[in-house]
């Protein structure tokens, strides 16, 4: 459904924008920004989201220049960013040993550079609605679209990207089954951008309904499509096709920093024997698992006997998968072990490490040292899943690898049917960061069509289906294990395991060729210019 095209220039006769837009648009981009904050953790109104970019939108287009448009979504971005990941500041005074001042200082900075992107945005959305309107405010999801992809792919942070807000409504996050993560923010986006069209439009009921219209149909074709595609998966028939499996989830709480001997010997005999009463909980006929997170317990790969605290389970013949840290050259890798009862060991080296806390970007090229929270890390060479048996294999992320749909596709695609996540958000203190990242992994189970089981260091731990779905939680602070029976993904795969980042690619060529369509128009109308002054002359 096409939109009714509307020249900008007539917003004022025609009286389509709200007064306060022309009033105060920076007031609008903070609008934006605190409807955003609304809708994640942890006030969770999530469905703020369908609308938390109009106000930026009506902002953008009311105003004349591209740099004050660009400023806005800068200025957006930039509080959203803060406003979600304040959080960040725990561990660099608990830990870092960073003023408080300067931790906030710190975060706030990197928020705006996490908001460039967001500031690309809102120059494209400008772009976009000041020519041809009815082709332009298509645009709009797919300049959203384009800037999410550009955060997470080539800043690396793909931290809280708008679809999170919406993780647990399964009528919209199951969208990304099809197209990934970035099709759902896509279409929240859309829905945004329908909604104010039809606040610009205000005083033409017929345009003002054609935009509402719009919304309504960005959300429900995909969210349709999908329902048909992409059907629920059935656990029961995944069982009775695959070995039962069954996860012994630990998670011991154990201290984080400098703790003192006897807290690090306290928490690992709680560890054990939280494994081993849950490993009590397992039924003996079925596949068994025990798995430990991500923290200051891992072992190192290079002492001798590594392995040793794990005998006592593997004699009783369960697998365990464990983080643990393996020297290499000046630093380390983080990895997760798998140990097997025959004493078989597979390994995958953590590929991407989290910034600030295990490397510093660009570090080598500063002229002074930056502290991170770890030893400087080193990025594992290639995705490898881990074989328990000729039924079973693991696809295992560590911590803040949940943030990156690519590499559980990757995992997918290399024939694992359970993915696991190593965590530790103890380093988030009483804060939302763990409830945050949990909403990661909601849709790398959805894009995957693969169950997730989640073990941190001390919460939130839990079991995803293949769906999304949560079936279990070890609530945060509580030292406790649980047995999950896990049903191991079919072979069938959906859409977005097949086609890879179709949509996103979609998007930037849409945005790559309304860049050159412009950059054309512009040659031309200088090309004429200057034919005109020399034929004057």
């Amino acid at each position: 459904m096409a939109l009714p095209a509307i020249a900008p220039a007539a917003a004022s006769s025609a009286g389509r924008l709200p007064n306060l837009a022309a009033l105060c648009p920076w007031a609008l981009a903070a609008a934006t920004a605190g409807l955003l904050i609304l809708a994640f953790p942890p006030f969770n109104l999530s469905r703020l989201a369908l609308i938390a970019l109009a106000p930026l939108l009506w902002a953008i287009v009311v105003v004349e220049r591209s740099t004050t448009a660009t400023l806005l979504g800068w200025l957006a971005g930039a509080l959203f960013y803060y406003g979600t990941s304040w959080w960040a500041t725990y561990s660099l005074i608990a830990y870092g040993q960073i003023p408080t001042l300067a931790a906030h200082l710190l975060i706030f900075i990197a928020a705006w550079i996490a908001a460039l992107p967001t500031a690309l945005f809102a120059w494209g959305a400008h772009l976009a609605t000041r020519r041809d309107a009815a082709l332009g405010w298509w645009l709009v999801p797919a300049w959203w679209c384009a800037s999410e992809c550009i955060r997470g792919e080539v800043l690396a942070f793909g931290w809280n990207p708008l679809a999170n807000a919406v993780a647990f409504e399964p009528w919209l996050a199951r969208a990304a089954a099809l197209g990934g993560h970035r099709l759902v923010g896509a279409m929240l986006a859309a829905a945004a951008t329908g909604v104010a069209y039809a606040g610009w439009s205000r005083r033409h009921p017929r345009r003002a309904a054609a935009g509402l219209v719009a919304a309504a149909l960005a959300l429900a074709v995909p969210a349709l499509a999908a329902a048909a595609l992409t059907p629920p998966a059935s656990a029961e028939s995944a069982a009775s096709a695959m070995a039962a499996l069954t996860v012994v989830a630990a998670q011991p709480c154990a201290p984080q920093g400098a703790a003192r001997a006897d807290e690090y010997a306290c928490a690992y005999a709680r560890q054990r024997a939280l494994a081993a009463e849950g490993l009590r909980q397992a039924s003996p006929e079925t596949v068994r698992l025990v798995a430990f997170p991500e923290s200051q317990l891992a072992p190192d790969l290079s002492a001798p006997n590594a392995e040793a605290d794990f005998l006592p389970l593997l004699g009783a013949g369960a697998y365990v998968l464990t983080n643990a840290t393996r020297p290499v050259g000046d630093g380390f890798a983080n990895a997760a072990v798998l140990y097997a009862p025959n004493g078989r060991l597979a390994e995958y080296q953590k590929t991407h490490l989290m910034p600030f806390g295990e490397y510093v970007p660009l570090g080598r090229y500063l002229p002074f040292k930056l502290p991170t929270l770890a030893t400087e890390a080193v990025p594992g060479a290639r995705v490898e899943t881990l074989p328990m048996n000729a039924d079973i294999r693991l696809g295992v992320g560590i911590c803040f690898e949940s943030t990156f749909p690519s590499l559980h596709r990757t995992f997918r695609r290399q024939g694992a049917n359970v993915l696991v996540n190593l965590a530790n958000d103890g380093w988030f203190g009483p804060t939302p960061g763990s409830e945050q990242h949990l909403r990661h992994l909601v849709y790398r189970a959805i894009e995957t069509g693969c169950p997730i089981v989640r073990v941190t260091n001390d919460g939130v731990s839990a079991l995803l289906d293949a769906n999304g779905r949560l079936r279990d939680v070890i609530p945060k602070n509580q030292p406790d294990a649980r047995a999950w029976t896990v049903a191991p993904a079919s072979p069938e795969t959906t859409p977005y395991v097949v086609a890879g980042d179709w949509f996103e690619w979609s998007c930037l060529a849409a945005v790559g060729g309304a860049l050159l369509w412009t950059l054309w128009r512009r040659i031309r109308f200088y090309a004429g210019a200057v034919a005109d002054l020399v034929a004057g002359e």
